[in-house]
Order: structure tokens, then sequence, then C-alpha cells
């Protein structure tokens, strides 16, 4: 699958990329998940989704790499088609 960048896998996962994290490695990050409150909040769009021109990034992916963001994200879609090749 090639990412379009339509940032839909990102649209309605709320505080998934905290509590899914792993940021040992990343201080910085694991201070900021201290911190953040975390909530029921799977219909707001991932708090590191950035739209830019029309293209969507992850914060996380843009100031550190690939590897900082949970498994769940990189993995995704876990051999399925993402939501803007469903549409």
């Amino acid at each position: 699958m090639e990412c379009k960048r339509c940032g839909q896998c990102c649209i309605l996962v709320g505080s998934t990329f905290w509590t899914c994290g792993d940021f040992e490695k990343y201080p910085k990050l694991q201070k900021e998940k201290d911190t953040v409150e975390l909530g029921f909040n799977n219909g707001m769009p991932c708090q590191m989704l950035i739209v830019r021109n029309g293209k969507a990034w992850c914060e996380i992916e843009l100031i550190y790499d690939q590897q900082a963001k949970p498994r769940i994200c990189r993995e995704y879609p876990d051999g399925e088609l993402c939501r803007h090749e469903k549409l």
C-alpha cells in the first residue's frame, strides 16, 4: 500500500497515539505522554495529525522518525486497505 497522505487513518483515533506508544527511547515524548490528558476521545483526530497543503503528516514522524510512532501506527493498515482505498 502506498500512503496517499489523506489523514483518514488518524482522523478518529483520539488518544490512541499516547496510550499505545512506547516512548522509552524518546524522553521528550515520554514526558509529554505523562502530562497529556488521556480520555475516551476516539471520535477526535490524533493529536499528532498535521494537515498542510491538503496532505496529512504525523508530527512525530516529521520530528523524530517512523520508529518513534507506536507500533499500531507503523503497521497500519495491517494487511487491509486503508480507509482512503476503501472509499
